[in-house]
Protein backbone atom coordinates (compact mmCIF):
# COMPACT_ATOMS: atom_id res chain seq x y z
CA UNK A 1 0.00 0.00 0.00
CA UNK A 2 1.28 3.42 -0.70
CA UNK A 3 1.68 5.96 2.44
CA UNK A 4 -1.19 8.85 2.82
CA UNK A 5 0.75 12.16 1.49
CA UNK A 6 1.44 13.72 4.83
CA UNK A 7 3.68 11.01 5.70
CA UNK A 8 5.59 11.40 1.78
CA UNK A 9 9.27 11.62 1.77
CA UNK A 10 12.12 12.67 -1.00
CA UNK A 11 13.26 9.30 -2.36
CA UNK A 12 16.79 8.55 -2.88
CA UNK A 13 16.54 10.08 -6.39
CA UNK A 14 15.35 13.57 -5.22
CA UNK A 15 17.79 14.12 -2.16
CA UNK A 16 20.72 13.11 -4.54
CA UNK A 17 19.73 16.11 -6.90
CA UNK A 18 20.10 18.51 -4.29
CA UNK A 19 23.41 20.18 -3.37
CA UNK A 20 25.09 17.02 -1.79
CA UNK A 21 28.21 16.52 -0.03
CA UNK A 22 29.95 13.06 0.68
CA UNK A 23 30.90 11.94 3.56
CA UNK A 24 33.86 9.34 4.19
CA UNK A 25 33.90 9.29 8.06
CA UNK A 26 31.30 8.73 10.79
CA UNK A 27 33.03 10.93 13.35
CA UNK A 28 31.42 14.40 13.33
CA UNK A 29 28.43 13.41 11.31
CA UNK A 30 25.83 14.11 13.77
CA UNK A 31 26.91 18.07 13.37
CA UNK A 32 27.12 17.68 9.56
CA UNK A 33 23.71 16.34 9.43
CA UNK A 34 21.84 18.70 11.84
CA UNK A 35 23.74 21.70 10.20
CA UNK A 36 21.79 20.96 6.74
CA UNK A 37 19.53 23.00 5.04
CA UNK A 38 16.59 21.00 4.97
CA UNK A 39 14.91 22.92 1.63
CA UNK A 40 18.66 22.40 -0.38
CA UNK A 41 21.70 20.12 1.18
CA UNK A 42 22.35 16.98 1.50
CA UNK A 43 24.38 14.06 2.64
CA UNK A 44 25.77 11.02 0.84
CA UNK A 45 27.22 8.98 3.05
CA UNK A 46 30.34 6.75 2.46
CA UNK A 47 30.63 5.09 5.30
CA UNK A 48 29.23 2.02 7.88
CA UNK A 49 26.34 3.22 10.27
CA UNK A 50 25.46 -0.66 11.26
CA UNK A 51 28.51 -2.25 12.94
CA UNK A 52 30.50 -4.31 10.35
CA UNK A 53 30.11 -7.55 12.24
CA UNK A 54 26.48 -7.44 11.70
CA UNK A 55 27.44 -7.77 7.05
CA UNK A 56 29.04 -11.30 8.63
CA UNK A 57 26.95 -14.21 6.49
CA UNK A 58 24.75 -12.28 5.20
CA UNK A 59 24.13 -11.89 1.24
CA UNK A 60 23.19 -7.97 1.58
CA UNK A 61 22.53 -4.68 3.70
CA UNK A 62 19.03 -4.96 4.48
CA UNK A 63 19.83 -8.58 6.19
CA UNK A 64 22.62 -6.64 8.03
CA UNK A 65 19.91 -3.92 9.07
CA UNK A 66 17.55 -7.09 10.25
CA UNK A 67 19.53 -8.61 11.82
CA UNK A 68 21.18 -5.74 13.85
CA UNK A 69 17.96 -4.42 14.51
CA UNK A 70 16.54 -7.94 16.17
CA UNK A 71 20.27 -8.11 17.78
CA UNK A 72 21.73 -4.73 18.50
CA UNK A 73 23.00 -3.09 21.41
CA UNK A 74 20.26 -1.53 23.68
CA UNK A 75 20.47 0.89 26.58
CA UNK A 76 19.26 -1.20 29.73
CA UNK A 77 17.66 0.93 31.78
CA UNK A 78 18.47 1.50 35.08
CA UNK A 79 15.15 0.73 36.38
CA UNK A 80 13.97 -0.87 39.55
CA UNK A 81 14.18 -4.95 39.32
CA UNK A 82 11.44 -5.55 41.64
CA UNK A 83 7.92 -4.63 42.76
CA UNK A 84 9.28 -3.30 46.35
CA UNK A 85 12.18 -1.48 44.53
CA UNK A 86 10.21 0.25 42.60
CA UNK A 87 7.06 0.93 45.44
CA UNK A 88 10.88 2.87 47.08
CA UNK A 89 12.07 4.21 44.02
CA UNK A 90 11.37 7.85 43.38
CA UNK A 91 12.73 8.43 39.92
CA UNK A 92 9.81 8.89 37.38
CA UNK A 93 10.48 7.09 34.32
CA UNK A 94 11.74 10.65 32.36
CA UNK A 95 14.70 10.88 35.07
CA UNK A 96 15.95 7.22 34.78
CA UNK A 97 16.14 7.75 31.21
CA UNK A 98 18.18 11.27 31.21
CA UNK A 99 20.20 9.47 33.75
CA UNK A 100 21.18 7.05 31.35
CA UNK A 101 20.86 8.75 28.35
CA UNK A 102 24.04 10.82 29.94
CA UNK A 103 26.30 8.11 29.49
CA UNK A 104 26.35 8.77 26.08
CA UNK A 105 27.79 12.20 26.11
CA UNK A 106 30.87 10.34 27.91
CA UNK A 107 31.19 7.64 24.87
CA UNK A 108 33.03 8.58 21.34
CA UNK A 109 30.09 9.26 18.80
CA UNK A 110 30.90 6.93 15.71
CA UNK A 111 31.42 4.48 18.77
CA UNK A 112 27.33 5.01 20.00
CA UNK A 113 25.80 2.25 18.54
CA UNK A 114 22.21 1.24 20.42
CA UNK A 115 19.40 0.69 18.42
CA UNK A 116 17.12 1.50 21.00
CA UNK A 117 16.85 1.15 25.24
CA UNK A 118 14.89 -1.48 27.30
CA UNK A 119 12.98 -1.87 30.23
CA UNK A 120 11.16 -4.93 32.05
CA UNK A 121 8.11 -5.30 33.67
CA UNK A 122 8.74 -5.80 37.98
CA UNK A 123 5.20 -7.38 38.49
CA UNK A 124 2.64 -9.62 36.37
CA UNK A 125 3.44 -12.65 35.09
CA UNK A 126 4.50 -11.04 31.76
CA UNK A 127 8.08 -9.83 32.42
CA UNK A 128 9.41 -9.86 28.68
CA UNK A 129 11.76 -7.18 28.03
CA UNK A 130 10.30 -4.24 26.43
CA UNK A 131 12.05 -2.52 23.55
CA UNK A 132 11.89 0.80 22.20
CA UNK A 133 13.72 1.56 19.04
CA UNK A 134 14.93 5.29 18.78
CA UNK A 135 13.57 5.34 15.57
CA UNK A 136 9.76 4.69 16.55
CA UNK A 137 10.19 8.19 18.52
CA UNK A 138 9.90 10.48 16.52
CA UNK A 139 7.54 8.59 14.07
CA UNK A 140 5.08 8.26 16.51
CA UNK A 141 5.03 11.85 17.15
CA UNK A 142 4.33 12.14 13.26
CA UNK A 143 1.79 10.07 13.65
CA UNK A 144 0.20 11.91 16.19
CA UNK A 145 0.13 14.99 14.39
CA UNK A 146 -1.26 13.29 11.51
CA UNK A 147 -4.60 11.84 13.67
CA UNK A 148 -4.61 15.50 15.61
CA UNK A 149 -4.52 17.81 12.35
CA UNK A 150 -6.23 15.17 9.40
CA UNK A 151 -8.24 13.40 11.69
CA UNK A 152 -10.20 13.54 14.42
CA UNK A 153 -7.73 12.60 16.53
CA UNK A 154 -6.55 9.00 18.14
CA UNK A 155 -9.91 7.59 19.97
CA UNK A 156 -9.14 6.92 23.33
CA UNK A 157 -12.07 4.78 25.34
CA UNK A 158 -10.28 3.90 29.26
CA UNK A 159 -11.56 0.82 31.16
CA UNK A 160 -10.23 2.72 34.29
CA UNK A 161 -12.89 1.45 37.28
CA UNK A 162 -12.16 -2.03 37.70
CA UNK A 163 -10.65 -2.80 41.40
CA UNK A 164 -7.25 -3.91 39.87
CA UNK A 165 -6.55 -0.96 38.52
CA UNK A 166 -5.13 0.47 41.21
CA UNK A 167 -2.52 -2.22 41.64
CA UNK A 168 -2.12 -3.25 37.79
CA UNK A 169 -3.06 -0.35 35.69
CA UNK A 170 -5.60 0.72 33.32
CA UNK A 171 -6.70 -1.37 30.16
CA UNK A 172 -7.05 1.71 27.41
CA UNK A 173 -8.57 1.00 23.56
CA UNK A 174 -7.30 3.33 21.07
CA UNK A 175 -7.95 3.15 17.46
CA UNK A 176 -5.31 4.65 15.59
CA UNK A 177 -4.80 5.72 11.57
CA UNK A 178 -2.21 3.98 9.40
CA UNK A 179 0.15 5.47 7.33
CA UNK A 180 -1.19 3.73 4.20
CA UNK A 181 -3.73 4.82 2.14
CA UNK A 182 -7.12 2.52 1.96
CA UNK A 183 -5.93 0.90 5.08
CA UNK A 184 -8.51 0.93 8.56
CA UNK A 185 -7.36 2.36 11.72
CA UNK A 186 -5.72 0.08 13.91
CA UNK A 187 -7.25 -1.44 17.27
CA UNK A 188 -4.78 -0.95 19.48
CA UNK A 189 -5.70 -2.14 23.62
CA UNK A 190 -2.58 -0.85 25.67
CA UNK A 191 -2.31 -2.69 29.11
CA UNK A 192 -0.88 -1.74 32.35
CA UNK A 193 -1.37 2.04 32.08
CA UNK A 194 -0.55 3.64 34.87
CA UNK A 195 -3.65 5.89 35.68
CA UNK A 196 -4.11 6.26 39.59
CA UNK A 197 -1.68 8.30 41.94
CA UNK A 198 -0.66 5.97 44.01
CA UNK A 199 2.53 4.37 45.07
CA UNK A 200 2.08 1.86 42.70
CA UNK A 201 2.00 3.39 39.91
CA UNK A 202 5.84 3.11 40.29
CA UNK A 203 5.63 -0.62 39.32
CA UNK A 204 2.75 -0.89 37.00
CA UNK A 205 5.07 1.65 34.56
CA UNK A 206 7.27 -0.72 33.30
CA UNK A 207 4.84 -3.66 32.69
CA UNK A 208 3.22 -1.70 29.51
CA UNK A 209 2.38 -3.82 26.55
CA UNK A 210 0.31 -3.10 23.54
CA UNK A 211 -2.35 -5.65 21.99
CA UNK A 212 -3.85 -5.87 18.30
CA UNK A 213 -7.99 -6.29 19.17
CA UNK A 214 -7.59 -6.83 15.33
CA UNK A 215 -5.32 -9.11 15.22
CA UNK A 216 -3.21 -7.22 12.70
CA UNK A 217 -0.11 -5.49 13.56
CA UNK A 218 2.12 -2.88 11.41
CA UNK A 219 3.98 -4.76 8.29
CA UNK A 220 7.14 -3.97 10.67
CA UNK A 221 5.91 -5.68 14.01
CA UNK A 222 4.72 -8.35 11.84
CA UNK A 223 7.83 -9.69 10.64
CA UNK A 224 9.92 -8.93 13.55
CA UNK A 225 10.75 -12.31 14.25
CA UNK A 226 13.34 -12.98 16.37
CA UNK A 227 15.99 -15.62 16.39
CA UNK A 228 18.76 -15.87 19.45
CA UNK A 229 22.20 -16.47 18.86
CA UNK A 230 23.40 -19.72 19.56
CA UNK A 231 25.50 -18.32 22.59
CA UNK A 232 22.91 -15.77 23.72
CA UNK A 233 21.76 -16.66 26.96
CA UNK A 234 18.25 -13.98 26.76
CA UNK A 235 15.29 -15.79 24.90
CA UNK A 236 13.99 -14.91 21.95
CA UNK A 237 10.32 -13.25 23.03
CA UNK A 238 10.62 -9.72 23.67
CA UNK A 239 8.02 -6.55 22.81
CA UNK A 240 9.08 -4.37 20.28
CA UNK A 241 7.28 -1.24 20.60
CA UNK A 242 6.38 0.75 17.25
CA UNK A 243 5.04 4.37 15.93
CA UNK A 244 1.27 3.33 16.05
CA UNK A 245 1.83 1.61 19.97
CA UNK A 246 3.34 4.99 21.07
CA UNK A 247 1.16 7.33 19.49
CA UNK A 248 -1.70 5.57 21.09
CA UNK A 249 0.10 6.22 24.17
CA UNK A 250 0.70 9.68 23.60
CA UNK A 251 -3.27 9.88 23.49
CA UNK A 252 -3.77 8.49 25.98
CA UNK A 253 -1.30 10.54 28.17
CA UNK A 254 -3.31 13.49 26.78
CA UNK A 255 -6.80 12.48 27.19
CA UNK A 256 -6.72 12.41 31.21
CA UNK A 257 -4.04 15.38 31.23
CA UNK A 258 -7.16 17.08 29.66
CA UNK A 259 -9.27 15.67 32.21
CA UNK A 260 -6.77 16.80 35.39
CA UNK A 261 -4.63 13.77 35.98
CA UNK A 262 -1.02 13.80 34.85
CA UNK A 263 -0.34 9.78 36.27
CA UNK A 264 -0.02 8.88 32.40
CA UNK A 265 1.90 11.69 31.51
CA UNK A 266 4.22 11.28 34.57
CA UNK A 267 4.85 8.04 33.99
CA UNK A 268 5.13 7.84 30.32
CA UNK A 269 7.70 5.08 29.57
CA UNK A 270 8.14 6.68 25.87
CA UNK A 271 10.94 9.12 25.56
CA UNK A 272 9.08 12.27 23.91
CA UNK A 273 11.62 13.81 20.71
CA UNK A 274 11.77 17.72 21.25
CA UNK A 275 11.52 19.96 18.49
CA UNK A 276 15.47 19.85 17.93
CA UNK A 277 14.71 15.80 17.38
CA UNK A 278 12.09 15.68 15.33
CA UNK A 279 14.05 17.77 13.22
CA UNK A 280 17.08 15.73 12.93
CA UNK A 281 14.61 12.92 12.38
CA UNK A 282 12.98 14.71 9.33
CA UNK A 283 16.54 15.05 7.89
CA UNK A 284 17.51 11.71 8.12
CA UNK A 285 14.15 10.90 6.02
CA UNK A 286 14.57 13.72 3.51
CA UNK A 287 18.15 14.68 2.97
CA UNK A 288 20.66 11.49 3.98
CA UNK A 289 21.24 8.85 1.33
CA UNK A 290 24.30 5.97 1.74
CA UNK A 291 26.12 4.36 -1.11
CA UNK A 292 25.83 0.97 -0.41
CA UNK A 293 28.04 -1.31 -3.30
CA UNK A 294 25.63 -4.17 -2.92
CA UNK A 295 22.71 -2.62 -4.60
CA UNK A 296 22.23 -3.98 -8.67
CA UNK A 297 21.21 -0.01 -9.01
CA UNK A 298 23.53 2.30 -11.63
CA UNK A 299 23.71 4.64 -8.51
CA UNK A 300 23.89 2.34 -5.80
CA UNK A 301 22.43 4.67 -3.48
CA UNK A 302 19.62 4.09 -1.22
CA UNK A 303 17.66 5.70 2.10
CA UNK A 304 18.69 4.98 5.31
CA UNK A 305 16.71 2.25 6.74
CA UNK A 306 15.30 1.93 9.89
CA UNK A 307 18.17 0.78 11.97
CA UNK A 308 21.00 2.94 10.81
CA UNK A 309 18.35 5.99 11.72
CA UNK A 310 17.92 4.38 14.87
CA UNK A 311 22.00 3.96 15.60
CA UNK A 312 22.60 7.90 13.92
CA UNK A 313 19.18 9.42 16.29
CA UNK A 314 21.16 7.70 19.66
CA UNK A 315 24.38 8.99 18.53
CA UNK A 316 22.48 12.81 18.08
CA UNK A 317 21.58 12.22 21.96
CA UNK A 318 25.27 11.73 22.44
CA UNK A 319 26.13 14.36 20.71
CA UNK A 320 23.14 17.21 21.85
CA UNK A 321 21.73 15.38 25.29
CA UNK A 322 18.65 14.05 26.41
CA UNK A 323 17.12 17.39 27.38
CA UNK A 324 17.74 18.81 24.26
CA UNK A 325 16.88 16.59 22.01
CA UNK A 326 14.44 13.21 23.66
CA UNK A 327 12.91 15.49 26.08
CA UNK A 328 10.06 17.37 25.31
CA UNK A 329 9.09 21.17 26.75
CA UNK A 330 5.90 22.44 25.97
CA UNK A 331 7.14 25.89 26.98
CA UNK A 332 10.34 25.43 24.31
CA UNK A 333 9.01 23.26 21.80
CA UNK A 334 5.04 24.21 21.43
CA UNK A 335 2.74 21.44 20.87
CA UNK A 336 3.63 18.06 19.80
CA UNK A 337 0.36 18.40 16.94
CA UNK A 338 2.30 21.67 15.82
CA UNK A 339 5.35 20.20 14.73
CA UNK A 340 6.11 20.55 11.02
CA UNK A 341 6.44 17.23 9.25
CA UNK A 342 6.24 18.05 5.99
CA UNK A 343 8.94 18.36 3.07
Amino acid sequence: MSKKSFFNERTAAAIANLSTGRVYSPRGLVSRIDGLDPASEALELRTLIIPGRFYANVENSAEAARKCYKHGEQIALSQPQTQQEAYACRDIPLAIRARDFAELRKMKENEINFIGYSFRPVQGKDRRKRVVPFVWLPEAERLFTYAETMTNGIEVKPYDDARRVAREGAEVVCKVPSRSKKHPKYLIRLENVPVIGNTERRAVAWGIKPHYESGEEPGHSIHNIRYTWADEREGSDVITFYPHDIAAYIATAGHFWKNHNLTPMEMNPFALFSKKGADFYKKLCNNIVIYDPRLESKSKIRKLNITEKSILLGRAIGRFGHDDFAFWSPERDGRLMDYNWRI
